[in-house]
């Protein structure tokens, strides 16, 4: 896993500048099939450092773990993720340079006819994040991912 600093996110925040949610950029890295234990415990040591915990830290951790093992797996072997904190949500973005994804694929994972069961990666992707995005060409896929953050405590 090498880690890939001075990136630029893109992103907007939810938050106005100087609260206690302005953006915070918590992990970028590039990882192959040797990073996926390191890399899983990388996000989940980064989640819970801003509030993650229990059954949301776990469902989140293995949302993203998902991600990651389609990129390797679909994506070329290699992939890239982006983890920051916007606003009240952890963001993940995971990108891979592979061929990309059937004009026919849905988000949910679902592709062809009703009987044809989806892929158990992005369907709990998409049953466990808040927002789920994924835009696929010929170039790769980029999907991301938005969890949101419990309320800080103390009022």
């Amino acid at each position: 896993m090498r880690r890939v600093d001075g990136a630029n996110l893109n992103e907007q925040a939810d938050g106005g500048p100087g609260d206690q949610w302005d953006d915070a950029l918590l992990l970028i890295v590039d990882f192959g099939m040797a990073d996926m234990r390191e890399l899983r415990s990388a996000v989940r040591d980064r989640s819970r450092s801003w509030g993650l915990t229990g059954e949301e830290l776990a469902q989140f951790v293995l949302a993203v773990h998902e991600g990651c093992a389609n990129a390797v797996q679909h994506g070329g072997g290699q992939g890239r993720l982006a983890l920051w904190r916007q606003g009240h949500r952890l963001r993940c973005r995971i990108t891979d340079k592979g061929a990309g994804l059937p004009p026919d694929w849905q988000l949910d994972g679902h592709r062809g006819p009703p009987e044809v069961l989806p892929s158990r990666g992005l369907w709990l992707i998409n049953r466990v994040c808040e927002q789920v995005e994924l835009n696929s060409d010929h170039t790769g896929t980029c999907l991301l991912l938005s969890f949101r953050l419990p309320a800080p405590s103390g009022g």
